[in-house]
């Protein structure tokens, strides 16, 4: 019979842990133990040789080929002196800066010959454009002056065929105009007479100025009522003129 011992309360907590830290290396200890005894280790082989292997064979080496001698060395001719590097670099950008110069002065001349052109043209234009003027100015003076003759012909005509008018009706009043005895020779009477477009007079006469006889007036106004209607031109334009008509009536035997 196991007499068991009841447990001492109180035990401290390290003594715990020191149980279980050598229960766990004793676990350690079997798993370890039965692992080595179940390791098998392999079996070892021997292989049996009937005849023993022929050597390798050894290549001998090739001795190398003999190089032929080298050749005599002819000397090289003496190269010619070579220009100095910066002396052709300055010739080569003195060429580049005369070839530009006289890019430049080729391109100058040919602004100049285009300007001098252009000028030529615009005074050529200028020319011709005042010639032009000229001509027209002329050819405006010459109508003018052709206008002005033409008026001045008309001018004169239609005077010319006014006076000859007023001389018809001058003369038609003088053959209807009895002059009595007394009446001097050559005076003469200024009268305004209306005349309508009929010929037809509109009274009264106006007398601008007596001849000096008033039996001569009165003779020559009765003389110019007896004369109606008057002759007058068959152009309308031309009649308007004798609308107001001024006569100048000389007595003459």
């Amino acid at each position: 019979m196991i007499q068991s011992f009841p447990a001492e309360r109180g035990l401290r907590p390290w003594a715990w842990m020191l149980a279980i830290a050598v229960h766990g290396a004793f676990l350690m200890v079997l798993v370890f133990g039965v692992a080595w005894r179940h390791t098998v280790t392999p079996p070892m082989e021997a292989e049996l040789w009937a005849d023993l292997p022929a050597p390798a064979t050894v290549t001998k080496p090739v001795p190398p080929t003999p190089l032929p001698p080298p050749a005599p060395s002819v000397a090289a001719p003496a190269p010619a002196p070579a220009q100095a590097p910066p002396q052709a670099a300055d010739i080569a950008l003195k060429k580049q800066q005369e070839a530009a110069e006289e890019a430049r002065r080729q391109a100058l001349k040919q602004r100049e010959r285009e300007v001098a052109e252009q000028i030529r043209q615009q005074r050529t234009a200028a020319l011709r454009e005042q010639e032009q003027d000229e001509a027209r100015h002329e050819a405006n003076e010459e109508r003018r002056k052709q206008a002005a003759q033409i008026a001045q012909a008309a001018q004169q005509a239609r005077a010319a065929m006014i006076d000859r008018y007023k001389l018809a009706i001058i003369n038609k009043i003088r053959a209807n105009t009895e002059v009595p005895e007394g009446v001097a020779n050559g005076v003469t009477l200024e009268v305004d007479i209306t005349v309508l477009p009929t010929g037809e007079i509109l009274m009264p006469v106006k007398i601008v100025r007596p001849s000096g006889s008033l039996p001569g007036d009165q003779a020559v106004l009765r003389g110019i009522m007896r004369s109606q209607p008057l002759p007058l031109p068959g152009d309308p334009e031309l009649r308007r003129d004798f609308r107001t008509t001024h006569l100048q009536l000389k007595h003459e035997k």
